[in-house]
């Protein structure tokens, strides 16, 4: 495996440069990524500028966008930008891609269909670019031939502003992308999301600049219509005119899904510097009057609320916060996902060496997974949950033992 490093100061603007030069020479791409508000915005602000420049876009979503980035699905329909739902979709266009963007992805175990892509792109040799701020753990490059675009960012779309800069700069002619509105709003999405709306800041100089400079720029762009008799006026909840209401929007929920959140909260396990959260299928019956069932798209929607919420223990002494429960990764298997997220107010442990501590415990049964220093989650094989419970006990403990 080529664990992933970001890419050093000697190569990054080398990099930037092939990467743009890459965009310039081809005409048809196919994006895919692990789907969340990050990935998506990435993909998307490119996905828009190429469009601008009268290239063809392809995007791999296999499932449903959740109702927080229902924004970012008007853009891509809008713009006409085509989605792939499976792989007889992508074998339609295949031969007509010229390169593939990989965005966001820690590595290939959470690529949509990448063994398809695998065998059928990038066999060919095909141009590739890879965008990521995921290093360590199981990270690992996903093609041969990939040109690298790594940095420690906050957030992937930070990437992809800096890469949309440099193409700028080869097609002068053309409107600066940070003076489209869509292409504003889906950095911004994605830097929203990846840090809890500026709660979980790990690059703090870069947040405030990209914030500051991304909020100006749409709050110019954005243009208020009044109602004129004909057609009603502009929605301030539904329309964006500054980072506070995208982080509003991407943080909203349902009546329904509001009263699961809380009660769910109300079954967290406080244990002095940690707190724990077993949603594991043993325990549905007794949330089933509240919650929808922990392998529904609806659940899945909510996950980051439970995260965010749950977690952020800005008003206790909980540390560090465990949340886990029976689901399937990316290549649909049957798995049981352990999320681990810092508190907002700690800073003291490096959540990516927990790794060691789950492949010591759960050896065989480990199936991988990694994230960032303050948010990392993990997969193991299904098993008896007595069980599970046993071992992960133990790897709670050994992480109790470091938190300062």
């Amino acid at each position: 495996m080529r664990q992933k490093a970001p890419t050093s100061k000697e190569l990054w603007e080398d990099n930037l440069e092939q990467a743009a030069c890459l965009v310039q020479s081809s005409q048809t791409f196919l994006f895919s990524a692990d789907i969340d508000p990050d990935s998506v915005g990435a993909m998307l602000s490119l996905a828009l500028y190429l469009r601008i420049m009268q290239k063809e876009v392809y995007i791999v979503i296999s499932g449903e966008l959740g109702d927080n980035l229902d924004h970012l699905k008007k853009m891509i329909e809008y713009n006409k930008i085509h989605i792939l739902r499976n792989a007889d979709e992508i074998a339609g266009v295949k031969d007509a891609i010229d390169a593939v963007i990989f965005c966001d992805t820690a590595n290939t175990k959470l690529v949509p269909f990448f063994p398809f892509i695998k065998e059928h792109l990038l066999s060919r040799d095909i141009p590739v670019i890879e965008i990521d701020h995921h290093f360590g753990a199981d990270s690992e490059k996903l093609a041969d031939q990939a040109l690298t675009l790594y940095q420690k960012t906050n957030a992937t779309t930070e990437i992809t502003g800096e890469l949309l800069k440099k193409i700028h700069q080869k097609n002068p002619d053309l409107p600066h992308p940070f003076n489209q509105r869509n292409i504003v709003i889906s950095i911004l999405t994605g830097i929203l999301g990846d840090t809890m709306g500026g709660r979980m800041v790990p690059h703090k100089q870069n947040y405030v600049q990209w914030v500051g400079t991304l909020g100006n720029k749409l709050k110019r762009n954005t243009r208020w219509r009044k109602p004129n008799g004909v057609r009603p006026g502009d929605d301030r909840k539904t329309k964006f005119g500054n980072p506070q209401q995208i982080q509003e929007y991407l943080t909203r929920l349902s009546e329904e899904q509001e009263l699961c959140v809380n009660t769910l909260k109300k079954r967290m396990v406080d244990d002095g510097d940690v707190g724990s959260l077993n949603l594991l299928n043993s325990t549905y019956p007794e949330v089933q009057d509240y919650c929808r069932p922990y392998n529904s798209p609806w659940f899945t929607y909510i996950l980051g609320f439970l995260l965010s919420q749950i977690f952020d223990a800005s008003t206790t002494s909980t540390k560090v916060g465990f949340l886990y429960f029976h689901g399937k990764n990316a290549e649909d298997k049957d798995c049981i996902y352990i999320k681990i997220r810092r508190s907002a107010h700690y800073s003291g442990v490096d959540l990516r060496t927990t790794e060691c501590h789950l492949r010591t415990v759960f050896q065989e049964k480990y199936m991988g997974g990694g994230g960032h220093p303050d948010a990392v989650s993990f997969r193991v094989h299904p098993h008896d949950e007595n069980e599970f419970l046993a071992n992960f006990d133990q790897v709670v403990y050994a992480i109790k033992k470091t938190l300062a």
